[in-house]
């Protein structure tokens, strides 16, 4: 038995530019995949270094880490 229907790429290869820049993504070029939330989860994909969420928002997600034993930070 055969599938024709063509293979779903990733994140990348749906949205073409990096959800951060709104730079293109170069054929067969590394990115990295963002979660959030609008009452639904996604998933974008960033260039790697890039992030979709605010400084802010980073630093105290950290500092929320850092509270629960055995998470690394």
């Amino acid at each position: 038995m055969t599938d024709d229907r063509k293979p779903v790429g990733g994140a990348a290869d749906r949205q073409r530019t990096c959800a951060m820049c709104g730079a293109e993504f170069r054929p067969g070029e590394r990115t990295e995949l963002e979660a959030f939330s609008d009452g639904e989860v996604r998933y974008v994909a960033v260039h790697p270094g890039h992030t979709t969420h605010s400084p802010t928002r980073e630093r105290a997600a950290a500092r929320r880490l850092k509270g629960i034993p055995g998470q690394a930070a």
